[in-house]
């Protein structure tokens, strides 16, 4: 009988050390997911920085530059969608469905 206890016993340890792998990894994940939301927030204010520095100058070598930046800021840009889709697919049915709605938006007009 101490034996069949003895192992429920390792069987629960065994589930709660399970348990909290999961929930480790779910932080780890949300801080992941976190940080790459983040990163986009940042690339995006980059972005703008650049089309507010092209617009101010007539440096025609800044000007490419700062395009050519803006051009490697939006490639970025797409990384961190593909790099949120992976962390958490569940959002690209918001990202289709707005897409559509702003479709049906502009079907409408």
């Amino acid at each position: 009988m101490f034996n069949l206890f003895n192992n429920t016993s390792n069987n629960l340890s065994n589930q709660n050390k399970q348990q909290n792998k999961i929930a480790t990894q779910n932080v780890e994940n949300f801080e992941t997911l976190q940080n790459a939301r983040q990163d986009l927030i940042g690339e995006i204010e980059a972005i703008m920085q650049y089309d507010n520095h092209i617009r101010m100058t007539n440096d025609r070598l800044a000007r490419e530059t700062w395009e050519n930046i803006k051009s490697e800021e939006l490639t970025h840009v797409g990384e961190l969608l593909a790099l949120l889709n992976h962390l958490d697919p569940s959002q690209r049915q918001y990202v289709e469905q707005g897409i559509n709605e702003f479709n049906e938006r502009m079907n409408m007009k």
